[in-house]
């Protein structure tokens, strides 16, 4: 674990949109009422919970997006879909 509290903690290493080298990081911590949540945090930045232990198993509304948000710009982008 480390300082976050994340569990089974996964980072990757991107820009931003002025170029920046920023850290992200996907993982399971705990919630303050100590329930194991699925989180994702930028950088030192705050730490935004998209799913709950015993969820149903239907994706995020966060996941969701982002995946919408990945069609749109393949879209505008001309890029075909994803198989």
């Amino acid at each position: 674990m480390t300082t976050r509290g994340w569990y089974k903690e996964r980072t990757l290493t991107t820009v931003d949109t002025v170029g920046r080298e920023v850290s992200v990081t996907t993982g399971l911590t705990r919630d303050p009422e100590g329930r194991l949540v699925a989180a994702i945090a930028i950088s030192d930045g705050p730490t935004a919970i998209y799913a709950y232990s015993g969820s149903t198993g239907e994706p995020t509304e966060l996941v969701a997006n982002a995946a919408d948000t990945v069609t749109e710009l393949r879209k505008l982008a001309g890029v075909p879909p994803a198989r």
